[in-house]
């Protein structure tokens, strides 16, 4: 059995930022729609927060080449 590399951690973690935005948005009352700063909950995180942890994810997880068999 394989061990579990980092390319995979990191595809589990975007993964997991799209369903956050699945789960924020299926809270019960409305709760997604909590403003901030004029902006809901659900944009802020839609719009900034997981794009860019999207983007530190690939950066450190999906941007180290892939290990080689020789």
């Amino acid at each position: 059995m394989r061990p579990v590399s980092t390319r995979s951690t990191g595809v589990v973690l975007l993964w997991l930022l799209l369903a956050g935005f699945l789960v924020l948005g299926a809270l019960p009352n409305q709760t997604a729609s909590i403003r901030l700063g004029g902006l809901s909950v659900l944009w802020w995180y839609g719009g900034l927060l997981a794009p860019a942890l999207g983007t530190l994810v690939a950066i450190r997880w999906l941007a180290d080449s892939p290990p080689r068999d020789e």
